[in-house]
This record gives structure tokens, sequence and C-alpha cells, in this order.
């Protein structure tokens, strides 16, 4: 469990790429709007003087943001021990612009990246040759890991989907050989109203995608690679392994029972809400099946987006019953 005092910060809503499962694709105007460089500060230092000292800048794309680094910086001085961004990784694929950023003060930069094959990644972003982009970017970083600049090892995120859930264990495996990631956060496509135009050809059943889950986790535990599943129900991986059910668990959504769930969207002065990422999901965004009240893991468990209760059968959620005392 992190001992970190957390907060994650979305600056702005804006993106230079266009996935086509990303709710920013549909995002009105005024949410692109460039986060006013004052505020952003204001805010870090609010924090900072909360004594968080671990800053995340996620959701959308931080890197084009003009004032990147000064971000990066405000955030140092403000004493964060730990300041992550997550990014396409697209602007990193300049060294010169990759070796500013990581000087200004970043520990870990988190890589969105969904394939390895070039059909696949453009078919995905809704931009061609970006790939090649995104692997410089990863050779890049991985150079100033290696000259001892950035803190953390890079990491990626990778959104497992129907176009790209069958060559998902050969992407695992040439990210891990070849580009020596040993951080890899693979995260289950999440349905939602705003992508509803691109519903037939990136929803996925958990039940199609148990073949290749199961020859993940058993290469994760192989090669010792720290992966972590996002949107998978605790009771998928007692389908699998029903012996082993809960030890898996335990590796595989550790992120499940941390208390890194604080974020902040800071886009313009009245563009701000804060909110805990796990409750909105619960009371908002998923929900859950009448057996799952009596599941081992019903108020861990971050149940399943609503649209996937619209769309499919739902007889692949069992209820898990464990005869221990001690609950997670």
């Amino acid at each position: 469990m992190s001992k970190l005092k957390h907060i994650e910060i979305n600056i702005w809503k804006a993106c230079n790429s266009k996935c086509i499962f990303c709710m920013s694709r549909n995002v009105p105007n005024i949410m692109k709007k460039l986060a006013e460089i004052g505020y952003v500060k204001t805010r870090i230092k609010y924090y900072a003087e909360k004594w968080y000292n671990s800053i995340w800048f996620l959701w959308w794309d931080i890197s084009i943001h003009p004032n990147i680094v000064e971000i990066i910086k405000t955030s140092k001085k403000n004493w964060f021990d730990k300041i992550n961004i997550i990014t396409n990784s697209i602007r990193f694929s300049d060294y010169d612009f990759a070796k500013k950023v990581v000087e200004a003060g970043t520990s870990r930069i988190n890589i969105s990246i969904h394939s390895h094959i070039h059909k696949i990644e453009d078919e995905l972003t809704s931009i061609k040759w970006w790939l090649k982009k995104k692997l410089k970017a990863i050779d890049n970083l991985n150079q100033l890991y290696q000259k001892w600049f950035l803190q953390s090892p890079l990491s990626i995120n990778i959104v497992i989907n129907n176009i790209n859930f069958q060559t998902i264990v050969k992407t695992v495996v040439y990210y891990f050989k070849v580009k020596n990631i040993k951080d890899i956060r693979l995260n289950f496509i999440s349905l939602d109203h705003t992508i509803k135009i691109n519903e037939d050809k990136i929803t996925l059943k958990y039940s199609d995608f148990l073949p290749y889950f199961k020859r993940i986790i058993y290469f994760s535990l192989k090669y010792n690679i720290r992966i972590t599943f996002d949107s998978i129900p605790p009771c998928i991986f007692f389908i699998i392994d029903k012996k082993n059910g809960e030890k898996l668990v335990k590796k595989f959504l550790w992120e499940q029972f941390d208390k890194i769930d604080q974020i902040e969207h800071v886009n313009v002065k009245d563009e701000k809400e804060t909110f805990k990422w796990k409750d909105k999901k619960k009371n908002k965004l998923k929900t859950k099946r009448k057996q799952c009240h009596h599941c081992y893991y019903n108020n861990s468990c971050e149940w399943i987006r609503k649209d996937y209760e619209r769309l499919y059968w739902l007889k692949e959620f069992i209820p898990i019953s464990l005869n221990i005392k001690t609950k997670i």
C-alpha cells in the first residue's frame, strides 16, 4: 500500500490524439480550453500546504500544454516527492523536449500505447504512423532513465478492446522483451455513452478475453513483470484458477484496495471539480447484479460498467465465498 499522500489532477481535457474508445472525442469545446497557468500553480500550492507529497497529471494529455515544464517545476518547488504524468508520448519522440520535461522534476512517466502493430494502433488512435513516434519516445525515455535523469522506469498503459485483444499477449511480450518495459497496466475497455458510435467495433466480453487473460497472468508470474489490471472484477480471476484466485486478485488488482482515489479537475476557473474516483465509478458509472451482494469482494470490487450490463449476458459473474476471517 502507498504511504504517500496523493492527489491526481487533470488540468484540462485536451488531447492531440483521437482514440476511438476515449471520452475526449466528444468533450465540448469549452472543456478543451487552455488551463490558466496561474490557477494551476494555485492548486498545486494548495495541496502542498495540505502536506500532499505525490501528484499525478493524468487523463488527457498534459504534454501539449505550453507550460508543461513550468507546471512540473512548480510541483518540484512545492516539495512533491513524486511527480507522475500519463501521456500518449508523441511529443516525447523529440529527445530535447523529453529531456526538458524530465529535468524539470518528473519522476515517473506512464505511456498510453495499445499495440505493437502499426495497423491496430492506427485504428485505435485514428492517426496514422503514430506508433513509430511512440516507440521513439519509449527509446528516448528509457535512455533518460538509464542516465539517471528519470527516477522511475517507464510504464505503459493499454486499453483492452475488441480490436487488440487477440494480439494482446504478443503486445505484452514485445514491450517486455524488446522495449524492456516491466510495469504494464491493462485496462479492460470501459463503455460510456460518449463512445457509443464505436460500440460495435470496440466492446468486448470478459468470457472472450479469458484465454488471453490467463496467458498474460502466466507470463507475468514466469518473468516477474509488474502487471496491473483495471475494470476486471475479482470473480473473473477465480474462473481461470479457483484454487489460487485470492492470491491472483491481491497481486493483479492491488490498486482497487489502495487509497489513491482523489482527482481534482483544473480546466478553467469555473470548471473545477474534486471527487473520489472510486466513489464516482460506483455511484454513477457502474452497477452490480443481485448475486454480487453475497460476494466476498462486494465492498472492494469496482463492479461493472452499466453499459456492459446492457450489452451482455451477466452470468459471467459468480459471487465468491471465502472461509477466512480477515476481509480485504
